[in-house]
């Protein structure tokens, strides 16, 4: 692994902190949500109830917090945007820094607007549902807006007090704070897309240099099912998947390069992971199912569940022989049935130990 694998393995780690602080931009507008539906309802009172008088103030606050999601996709957009810029300028500085000298001046990326415009164009592959990064944005001001009015519309139905139709929309536990949650998880997870997506269009800019990329997981017990197994994965640039493959993945992607093109190689570079024994350094070419099978038997239990824990240890496939049952050819993840079905050692430690 040379030097610039490393620089990006280590700017992920800055890039999920980047994803914490523009989630917490949703803040103030989750906020501003429990204010006017609070003010909404009291207003409403406790009595004199008609369903006129109710469609009324629904609409009217389905209007005001139309104005306020409208303002929370504009803020996220546009701290999107900037981080996308900013990630096409830095990636292109990065794989520049660590060319050879005669090679430096070759290098080429995006404009601004051509890699804002890739971004909103290359759809995200959540769990197989694939969704523009501008719906994912409008998904929310629709849902988080329904979820709040109906909220209110369905206390008043059921008969609640206006104090208890506050609390179950926008008090503590409350349905706002689903908004929030989630208004976090778009966040996390649309940091990763224009992080990514600006990383491809760098390595079709320059396809001379660039021809394959690597799949980059972490190295711990969270790790998704589909980044295990797609962990270390080499495929052409434009042929294959791409990060981020579910809500908060924590992918990356690293360009494999010739090394006559990099300025200097570094021998046992090490790579970061989170095992039993907390943070550590690993080989910089362990991969996920390397690192799990070094783990205790319980933090391999608790990754990946016991009876597939159990398979890695005692079936006597090696850590490759194992991701490659775990997924289909499409990165997804297997049934242990399934599983059954790749690897007949799978089946026969199975059929043992039922």
């Amino acid at each position: 692994m040379s030097k610039l694998e490393q620089n990006i393995i280590s700017h992920q780690i800055w890039l999920q902190r980047l994803g914490t602080q523009t989630a917490s931009l949703s803040i103030p507008f989750v906020i501003r949500m429990k204010a006017e539906v609070k003010e909404a309802v009291q207003a409403f009172g406790d009595d004199a109830r008609t369903v006129k008088k109710l469609n009324k103030m629904l609409a009217s606050l389905e209007s005001v917090l139309d104005d306020v999601t409208g303002d929370w996709k504009s803020t996220i957009e546009k701290s999107l945007k900037e981080i996308a810029d900013y990630e096409n300028k830095w990636f292109r500085h990065t794989l520049t820094d660590n060319l050879r000298e005669e090679k430096r001046s070759f290098v080429s990326g995006p404009t601004a607007d051509e890699l804002w415009s890739a971004v909103k164009f290359v759809p995200l592959s959540l769990n197989d549902k694939p969704v523009g990064l501008i719906d994912l944005l409008d998904g929310w001001t629709t849902s988080e807006k329904n979820r709040l009015a109906r909220g209110v519309q369905s206390g008043f139905v059921q008969g609640m007090t206006t104090r208890q139709i506050v609390q179950q929309t926008v008090g503590a536990g409350g349905l706002a704070d689903i908004s929030l949650r989630d208004a976090f998880t778009i966040a996390h997870t649309g940091v990763a897309h224009v992080s990514n997506v600006a990383r491809d269009e760098l390595y079709k800019a320059n396809d001379d240099i660039v021809s394959k990329y690597r799949i980059v997981a972490t190295l711990d017990g969270r790790t998704s099912a589909t980044c295990r197994g797609l962990d270390s994965q080499v495929f052409p640039v434009g042929k294959g998947p791409l990060p981020p493959f579910h809500p908060r993945c924590r992918t990356t992607t690293a360009p494999v390069i010739d090394d006559d093109f990099l300025s200097f190689l570094d021998e046992g570079a090490m790579r970061a992971a989170r095992g039993a024994d907390g943070g550590m350094q690993v080989d910089a070419n362990t991969s996920y199912y390397e690192f799990l099978k070094s783990q205790p038997a319980w933090f391999q239990d608790q990754a990946i569940g016991p009876t597939r824990g159990a398979i890695l240890r005692n079936s006597g496939m090696t850590p490759e022989e194992f991701r490659a049952a775990s997924i289909d050819g499409f990165g997804r993840p297997l049934t242990l049935k399934e599983m059954a079905e790749v690897d007949s050692r799978v089946a026969k430690y199975l059929a043992g130990n039922s």
